[in-house]
């Protein structure tokens, strides 16, 4: 499973603005006046818990489910799982305390997209291995897993352009004189920064209502609903998957066609990205089933 798609990004990126504190210090017996810059949460703030719950009831609300299965109680099944995976991840939340709380000394903005990318990069081989495993546990088609796989390419470039923003506009906000300029590039940043993490977010939620609806039709209890033992196309309707299917690729084109205003080389490195993920997806599929005990 992807980090967290764009909503957790959105604590360290955009639901945050600059502060300027003033306060006093006393030092050899003399005072002094200091000041510095943090950032502060906006209010209201939705929690990483309401953006999840909210999530998982549109997907639910959206597609069919099996009889045997009620809508609030997948919903809180996913939910819950992705809150304890977020509140267990010291590591990610420790980042975007550092983004909000830092003074102005650095860059604390890029040094948190930086590590959101870095993370990301370092951890694409396990997502690959999740789907690999899947692969290995069903009877969908090779071309189907690969399909999921361009998410997180698209995924990846996303991070990198939010990176280059990010850093070219804390840059010129680093170097402004005054209060009101720094607050100027800041929310410049945060403008344009904002419909990307939307893009992002479509195309996340596109992936992962198909991967939910696979899952749920191929669960017969709540507790295998995050990982089945056996994937089998034939317990899908063909007719609804085809039309989840039709749409996750319709958001992968439309993602595509917004990164590109961005990045106009990102086709010609599609192309051989395309080819690299098939090759390093044939390769995992290699490994024996056994040899791996994965959830995502």
């Amino acid at each position: 499973m992807t980090d967290y798609s764009g909503s957790a990004l959105r604590y360290g990126l955009v639901d945050i603005r600059p502060v300027e504190v003033v306060e006093t210090v006393k030092k050899c017996g003399m005072k002094f006046r200091r000041v510095f810059r943090r950032f502060e949460s906006l209010e209201p703030s939705k929690s990483f818990e309401d953006l999840v719950y909210s999530q998982n009831t549109g997907i639910f609300g959206a597609i069919d489910i099996p009889e045997w299965f009620d809508a609030e109680k997948l919903v809180e099944v996913f939910s819950q799982h992705s809150i304890k995976s977020y509140e267990n991840d010291t590591e990610f939340k420790k980042a975007i305390e550092e983004a909000k709380n830092a003074e102005r000394k650095g860059r604390p903005l890029t040094s948190f997209i930086q590590f959101a990318r870095n993370r990301f990069e370092s951890r694409r081989d396990y997502y690959l291995e999740i789907e690999a495993d899947r692969f290995l546990r069903s009877n969908f088609p090779l071309s189907f897993y690969n399909k999921l796989v361009v998410f997180d390419n698209r995924y990846y470039d996303f991070l990198r352009i939010l990176e280059k923003i990010v850093r070219q506009y804390e840059f010129h906000a680093s170097c402004a004189r005054g209060f009101p300029r720094y607050n100027m590039y800041i929310s410049r940043m945060r403008n344009e920064v904002s419909p990307i993490l939307d893009q992002m977010d479509s195309c996340y939620l596109s992936h992962t209502c198909l991967k939910k609806y696979v899952l749920v039709w191929n669960s017969k209890e709540y507790e295998e609903v995050l990982n089945p033992e056996f994937l089998d196309i034939k317990n899908c309707d063909s007719s609804e998957f085809q039309k989840i299917f039709d749409n996750y690729n319709s958001k992968l084109r439309e993602s595509e066609e917004f990164l590109l205003r961005y990045n106009p080389e990102l086709l010609h490195k599609e192309l051989d990205s395309k080819e690299s993920t098939t090759n390093m997806f044939g390769k995992l599929v290699m490994i024996p089933s056994s040899s791996m005990n994965l959830e995502g």
